[in-house]
């Protein structure tokens, strides 16, 4: 239970910086990251966490922290969705 608490909380942590970062932005931003999650889940019939992983493995998120951030925050919006 503990180590999903942290989880959790390191994802909502990403979704307040990326909120601050980008200001009005936001949700435009963020809608390539959660369409992307979608098609994941949908294709491969798995939930955010399980999809967030499988993409955490492609070089592409490897290097670059800010698309880490935005796919991290993007598992928020889906769960939990912003204003």
């Amino acid at each position: 239970m503990e180590q999903q608490i942290k989880m959790a909380a390191k994802l909502y942590q990403c979704r307040d910086t990326a909120k601050r970062w980008c200001k009005e932005e936001y949700h435009e931003k963020i809608r390539h990251y959660i369409d992307h999650l979608r098609l994941v889940m949908k294709n491969e019939s798995i939930d955010e966490i399980q999809a967030l992983l499988k993409i955490s493995k492609t070089e592409f998120y490897q290097e670059n922290g800010m698309v880490q951030m935005f796919f991290m925050a993007a598992v928020v919006e889906i769960l939990e969705p912003s204003k």
